[in-house]
């Protein structure tokens, strides 16, 4: 469910930002600033991004838990361990990019 709903979102987002470059919003570079500086375009900007580690998230967990477990691929039996740290990698990366969008976009 969460992965339908963060794909809906950036559908919408997505279409919002083609619009603006596809209708003449993106006539110079004063209009583009003033369009992704606007409070409201700053706020879908971070619910995109977290729909995007959300999608993100759900994927990445489901490969994990598909493929690393033990005795698949010829994996020893503590793969649920790998598996954890696979996970805690994916969870930081996540982490370090939802940091770095807040900066970019605050």
């Amino acid at each position: 469910m969460l992965q339908r709903l963060t794909a809906v979102i950036l559908t919408v987002y997505t279409l919002l930002v083609l619009s603006f470059f596809l209708f003449g919003g993106a006539t110079d570079y004063e209009s583009f600033i003033a369009f992704f500086s606007h409070p409201a375009m700053k706020a879908g900007s971070s619910i995109a991004v977290l729909a995007t580690i959300g999608h993100s998230w759900v994927g990445l967990w489901t490969i994990g838990t598909d493929y690393i477990q033990p005795g698949h691929w010829g994996l020893p039996s503590y793969a649920d361990k790998i598996r954890l740290g696979y996970q805690f990698g994916c969870l930081t990366i996540m982490g370090v990019y939802f940091a770095a969008a807040m900066i970019a976009i605050w």
